[in-house]
């Protein structure tokens, strides 16, 4: 009996080591997959690294990109309204500084708008969510909206009246 249950033991400790290949097996199979999809990451184009690294690694990095294209944004637009002036003998641009702004304007605004998007992103399934509003409660309500600033439009000309008229017999009392 004994050696039955020596071999019994053999053959579960053969199976056991068997399941735990397998398993080691599986768990090699899994990080070579997580391996292959990293490199394949990894071999495209910069474009995207760039991109996945500024919305996932360093979310202040976003903020800076976001100040350097509005400041790009509004040198282009300077340049095109002349209020910024480029010398004529500046190489290369001094002929061109319109198509320079524009070039600028361009990458600015696409650069703002990529760098937004990962604010924005989450917003978007928000709006599947919303009810609107009914045509009549929207006309009742753009109504009401309509009343109440014509009443505070009306109430600040009255009191712009009234202290213009009272500053002025002030400035004729003291003269």
């Amino acid at each position: 009996m004994a050696k039955e249950e020596k071999d019994l033991e053999v053959l579960e400790d053969e199976t056991n080591i068997t399941e735990d290949e397998k398993i080691k097996a599986d768990v090699e199979k899994k990080i070579k997959k997580q391996i292959e999809k990293k490199e394949v990451k990894e071999g495209q184009l910069g474009f995207y690294r760039i991109g996945e690294y500024l919305k996932t690694e360093h979310k202040w990095e976003n903020y800076l990109f976001v100040a350097v294209s509005i400041i790009t944004l509004v040198l282009g637009t300077l340049i095109l309204n002349g209020a910024l002036v480029v010398r004529d003998d500046f190489p290369l641009i001094g002929d061109h500084p319109n198509v320079l702004a524009w070039i600028l304007i361009g990458f600015a605004s696409i650069a703002l708008l990529y760098s937004l998007w990962p604010f924005f992103k989450p917003a978007f399934p928000e709006f599947k969510k919303i009810t609107w509003l009914t045509l009549p409660k929207f006309l009742a309500d753009a109504a009401r909206v309509f009343i109440f600033m014509t009443i505070m439009v009306l109430m600040i000309l009255l009191f712009n009246y009234l202290i213009s008229g009272l500053l002025a017999n002030i400035i004729r009392v003291l003269d």
